[in-house]
């Protein structure tokens, strides 16, 4: 499945300890994630019963679908 990459790219770099610093990849959220946390608060908002699980999928649905869109 793809994620999209990184949501805010930035350059992680660690100190090996022997003042040499390397590059450990990127880190926080993945660009699905993102697009998944942006669509969840108009998901509770419509939904009358609020289901955790059935609210989270639903949001991962709308990220795919956003991540499917930008390959177009």
């Amino acid at each position: 499945m793809k994620d999209g990459g990184p949501a805010f790219p930035q350059i992680w770099l660690t100190n090996d300890g022997q003042g040499n610093q390397k590059n450990v990849g990127p880190g926080g959220m993945t660009l699905r994630d993102y697009f998944a946390a942006k669509a969840m608060p108009k998901l509770i908002e419509r939904s009358s019963k609020i289901d955790d699980f059935s609210v989270g999928a639903k949001a991962y649905q709308i990220a795919d679908a956003m991540l499917n869109a930008r390959e177009q």
